[in-house]
């Protein structure tokens, strides 16, 4: 995390609008980064192996469930 320093405080106080826009756009950006990558998560091939683990789940059922998570997964991104 970057901390505001005075003269990072005192350039974005002369800023214009476009370049506060451009500033702020940034600033979310890069936290909208960090967090993704914070929460990143379980894969797919680990979720494939929980679900294949499960007493029930079947060859063809587990294909079918990762196909639509797979799917949801790429809707997402």
């Amino acid at each position: 995390m970057a901390i505001l320093n005075r003269k990072q405080y005192e350039k974005i106080k002369r800023m214009d609008h476009a370049q506060m826009n451009m500033w702020a756009e940034s600033v979310y950006v890069s936290g909208f980064k960090d967090g993704k990558k914070a929460t990143e998560g379980i894969t797919a091939d680990e979720l494939n192996n929980v679900i294949r683990s499960i007493k029930g789940i079947g060859e063809k059922r587990a294909e079918m469930i990762m196909k639509e998570v797979i799917s949801m997964m790429n809707k997402k991104t």
